[in-house]
């Protein structure tokens, strides 16, 4: 996954675009092609360490360059390039140890055109194409035959002309002898295009598949992976040594077109559209310093002791209330904080006060600070907040009515007056809210049993009393249950994840970017590396679809636009919008 998104930001950005050349550019390049593969050789210059060599078709829809790694020239890419016919461009540019030079010049080759196969070659399994249908081809009237490179599918109008190919794997089902029929592609011709050998001798097979059709119903949720599994726009690894990225945990709000990140020790930074990233004077007050220095508790500091959500509320025009959840040193104990100040946004500038103000703080002040502190916000009013706070692995305080850990509060703004609204939690890593007005929370189960909860004024969720996991240990049973894995007793959870998935934040999707999943769930997950598209019906849960990301997902947000922001653990962000293929599909057709 990460290998395709670096791909696809390179060929929307360029190449390595922002890097420093060291070296000159290689020269002398010359490329040659037979029997599927692409010879490459250049002028090798003096001091350069290895070498890289880009690649792509000159006439693919979505321009994508491939590169592969060398330490000498010349160098041959075998089994996937080369096709009969078809145009490449390729570069090459070379590295030492202060980095990478220009790319050179690209040169264009055509590959050999092969022999024609028979007509029949390739047999197209099914019906017409149509909308939400998958294609299939195979070579089985050719068998037995060697060698072969994948298939290679195209579009083009309807009378054959302005042809383009389409991207050669899609995302999810990686197989190229198949190709899911997008809405875009309607009216449109596809054919598709394979190489290989057979007897001694190479062939090109072609066969045009047929103009698509309208599907015979309602569109279906054909288009799920395909908007899901290409992640492109901003990819970072926003760090400065320690200073930048302490750990796991932080935050992230849309701020306009710009998105606002808070580092887990209180770092706060804009990432840009145009990719960059802004660091932003001052710091969250958590008072860590001490913390590190104090003889007996230093070693307590580390990725439980962070923020644990930030909240942007507009004031006026170009001004914002800040809101962060963290934790704070007294100088003895460690409590559970809200606090606020101003953001101001003028054009491109934006700066925070240093006017902290602490709003309210959770009791009870605890010894040690602990990664199970939920802190997710929601605005409620003009006055008011919703603060999920969690048990900090203290679970006799989940029930406990003197507390504030294991529960939902209300907090009003000016004063910092706390109403307890629901009890019984464990670990909160989300809160929304959806456009009827129900409030929507994740929380961590202790080995299994994460949970997908209505949060309800008055409900009890049970924690520690009930669960659908066990103990963390894994042989533990939950404390005080009279029946393991019923939750008999207390407010039920709409859905809960047997095997733990590291549930974390959630929202409410949009139709803008997503059109197909609009007003579904969105929820990420820390251990499961995944986003979990959950489509509901009210208060019930239809059917979830599990897409993978790669990476730990701390906090998700959706931007004004409807794409989707994630924060990954360890300092990276990504943007989530749909796919390159189906922009630029619907570029070519005319659509949206």
């Amino acid at each position: 996954m990460i290998a395709l998104l670096l791909m696809l930001l390179a060929a929307a950005s360029g190449v390595y675009a922002e890097s420093i050349p060291t070296l000159g550019a290689p020269t002398e390049v010359a490329v040659s092609a037979a029997n599927r593969r692409l010879t490459v050789a250049w002028r090798e210059i003096p001091g350069a360490t290895s070498y890289k060599v880009a690649v792509r078709p000159k006439n693919q829809l979505v321009p994508a360059w491939s590169e592969y790694t060398t330490p000498s020239s010349p160098y041959t890419i075998a089994d996937r390039w080369a096709m009969s016919g078809m145009e490449y461009e390729v570069q090459v540019a070379a590295f030492n140890a202060e980095g990478p030079s220009e790319w050179s010049a690209p040169v264009a080759i055509t590959a050999p055109v092969l022999q024609a196969a028979p007509a029949d070659a390739i047999d197209t399994r099914g019906p017409s194409p149509l909308v939400g249908e998958f294609v299939k081809a195979n070579l089985a009237s050719q068998r037995p035959f060697t060698n072969q490179s994948p298939f290679y599918w195209s579009i083009c109008n309807a009378d054959g002309s302005g042809c383009k190919l389409l991207p050669r794997i899609q995302p999810i089902y990686q197989a190229s002898w198949k190709y899911l029929m997008m809405p875009e592609t309607q009216g449109k011709r596809v054919s598709v295009q394979i190489d290989y050998d057979k007897d001694r001798m190479s062939y090109s097979a072609m066969a045009v598949v047929g103009v698509v059709g309208a599907a015979r119903t309602r569109a279906r949720e054909l288009a799920t992976h395909l908007y899901a599994l290409d992640i492109i726009g901003a990819y970072f690894r926003p760090w400065d040594g320690t200073e930048w990225y302490g750990g796991r945990g932080g935050a992230i709000a849309p701020l306009s077109n710009d998105l606002l990140v808070a580092t887990p020790w209180g770092k706060l930074a804009l990432v840009r559209p145009n990719r960059e990233l802004a660091y932003l004077e001052g710091n969250v007050p958590m008072n860590k310093a001490e913390l590190q220095a104090h003889p007996d508790l230093g070693n307590l500091y580390g990725n439980p002791f962070r923020v644990a959500d930030i909240l942007l509320k507009r004031h006026s025009a170009g001004q914002y209330d800040l809101f962060v959840t963290h934790h704070y040193f007294t100088g003895e104990c460690i409590r559970f904080r809200l606090s606020t100040t101003t953001l101001v946004q003028q054009g491109a500038d934006v700066s925070v006060s240093s006017a902290w103000r602490t709003i309210f703080d959770a009791e009870p002040c605890l010894s040690a600070a602990s990664d199970q502190a939920g802190g997710r916000m929601l605005t409620d009013g003009p006055d008011h907040l919703l603060v999920v706070i969690g048990d900090h692995a203290l679970s006799e305080y989940a029930q406990d009515p003197n507390s504030h850990l294991g529960k939902l509060v209300r907090i009003e703004i000016e004063t910092g007056r706390a109403l307890t609204l629901a009890w019984g939690l464990r670990n909160p890593q989300g809160l929304t809210r959806d456009a009827a007005g129900t409030v929507w929370e994740t929380e961590h189960g202790p080995h299994g049993g994460d949970e997908l909860n209505l949060l309800e004024l008055g409900g009890n969720y049970g924690w520690p009393l009930v669960s659908y996991g066990i103990g963390t240990q894994r042989d533990v049973l939950v404390p005080s249950a009279e029946e393991v894995g019923f939750h008999d007793g207390f407010t039920k959870p709409v859905f809960a994840w047997l095997r733990s998935i590291g549930i974390s934040n959630l929202v409410v999707n949009d139709e803008h970017w997503f059109p197909l999943w609009k007003d579904d769930l969105l929820i990420s997950s820390l251990r499961g590396r995944s986003l979990f598209r959950v489509r509901r019906h009210g208060a019930a849960v239809q059917y979830f679809e599990h897409i993978g990301i790669g990476d730990r997902i701390r906090d998700i947000a959706q931007m004004p636009d409807g794409r989707i922001a994630l924060l990954i653990d360890g300092g990276k962000v990504y943007f989530l919008s749909r796919s390159a293929e189906a922009r630029a599909i619907a570029d070519f057709v005319g659509g949206d």
